[in-house]
């Protein structure tokens, strides 16, 4: 019988557990929430969010299943592509705002069923399991899907015409001055505040008066519109941070906090470069519409399509802040972040080449986390996550993903950069990776071969 093998307590299916019961909770929350209003057509709106899930996972994981019987080299992954489906229903718009003129994407029962349905299947399909024939996946499938299924729609969505001051509803320009509940220099035909409250309110009841205690409630507790994964601002902060605490070592915290970060500093530079009269309404907005928090904790975050680097995290976080609140101001596009999100994601092959620990032959024992043993037939092997865990643990500062990536390019260039032949074989590297790659091996035969080479 083989000898048990020594890992870190966290595998990528722990991780993706994780991550799924995080998301199930803000989808439940957000039912219950929900759950008091009721749409137009007649569909309860908590029912609807519900139906979206069972038929997003539904649609994800009967077609991964299906996948990895047809074809002979795809990985099942269950857990992944429950989790990709709750994402999709998590940042799929429901809800009908009050002072709606006009419907520019279904956004009720039934039709959301068509197109939740849609988007699942073209994530898991092309942006999943396609992309993963690349080697790595570019974008986040979630909003790449999203941004395919409503390119039919794009006219109407980047020139929104319930969001534009010229509209029926004169909606402030957030390009320009902004108050609370009285308009600034002509700019709307009510304060931004009042715009909010009547948004985000629910559509089955009256819209409380408008005032800054019911701005921050709107923002921060019950949203009735807009990605039911921020529909509770405080329930998607809470239950993120327990997230983070229990899978820090793997999951990209700082893009989160780089987002916000950013966002806060681009909404006070737009509140005081156009004069608002209440620096608040501009600020809450841009941090707690729902496309933004929940974005900014579960999809921004997301290890397969963004940087490795410390550096490179931080600087992916602030960019899409950054084209996620220009988006939002100069093209009146509210639900902007996934888009910005998609763009910066093509820049992460760049990223990772900023904030590389530079490689060193001193060696410094790192802190590594508890090890469980596991019987090696019960151990499996996943395409790496790019969660970056490899290069914080290496006693010489490598970067053994990379190294591994380069080895089996045989790209002996770039080999000769990534100083393979620093390795000492301790192993920290397998032992912190969740998806049990044996990068000790490929470091130390990086390492071997490039001594033939020479």
């Amino acid at each position: 019988m083989s000898k048990p093998k020594e890992y870190s307590n966290m595998s990528k299916d722990k991780l993706m557990l994780y991550t799924f019961f995080a998301l199930l909770a803000i989808t439940v929350i957000t039912s219950a929430l929900w759950s008091t209003e009721t749409t137009p057509s007649g569909w309860n709106l908590g029912l609807t969010l519900a139906i979206n899930a069972v038929i997003a996972v539904g649609v994800a994981v009967g077609l991964d299943v299906l996948i990895s019987k047809v074809t002979s080299d795809a990985t099942l992954n269950i857990l992944s592509a429950a989790v990709f489906g709750l994402i999709l229903t998590d940042c799929y718009t429901l809800g009908v705002p009050v002072m709606r003129t006009v419907e520019l994407f279904p956004l009720e029962a039934p039709q959301c069923f068509y197109y939740i349905a849609a988007m699942s299947l073209i994530g898991l399909v092309v942006f999943k399991k396609a992309a993963s024939l690349l080697g790595r996946k570019y974008v986040n499938p979630a909003a790449a899907a999203k941004l395919v299924v409503m390119i039919p729609f794009v006219g109407s969505l980047l020139i929104a015409i319930d969001h534009l001051k010229s509209s029926l509803l004169g909606v402030p320009s957030l390009a320009g001055p902004l108050g609370l509940s009285a308009v600034v220099n002509g700019n709307g035909a009510a304060g931004f505040g009042n715009y909010i409250i009547a948004c985000f309110s629910n559509a089955s009841t009256q819209a409380p008066s408008v005032s800054t205690s019911n701005l921050i409630q709107t923002m921060l507790l019950d949203k009735f519109h807009g990605w039911p994964g921020g529909a509770s601002s405080i329930a998607v902060i809470v239950v993120g941070i327990v997230f983070f605490a229990l899978a820090g070592r793997y999951v990209k915290w700082r893009i989160t906090v780089s987002y916000l970060v950013a966002a806060a500093v681009m909404a006070l530079l737009l509140s005081f470069a156009y004069g608002d009269s209440d620096i608040t309404v501009r600020l809450l907005f841009t941090l707690f519409v729902g496309s933004s928090i929940f974005l900014a904790f579960f999809m921004a975050t997301d290890p397969a399509t963004t940087p490795l680097t410390y550096t490179g995290q931080i600087i992916f976080g602030v960019g899409v802040a950054v084209l996620t609140v220009l988006m939002q101001t100069y093209m009146q596009f509210f639900g902007a972040s996934f888009v910005a999100l998609v763009i910066m994601n093509l820049t992460a092959p760049t990223l990772d080449k900023i904030g590389k620990l530079k490689a060193t032959t001193e060696s410094k024992e790192p802190k590594l986390p508890k090890a469980k043993s596991f019987p090696v037939e019960k151990v499996k092997l996943y395409d790496c996550i790019r969660c970056g865990a490899c290069m914080r643990v290496c006693c010489h500062k490598l970067s053994p993903i990379l190294i591994k990536q380069a080895f089996d390019k045989q790209d002996f260039d770039k080999l000769i950069k990534l100083n393979p032949d620093y390795c000492t074989g301790c192993g920290h590297c397998t032992f912190v990776c969740p998806a049990r790659i044996d990068l000790r091996k490929s470091v130390l035969m990086a390492k071997s071969a490039l001594r033939g080479q020479q």
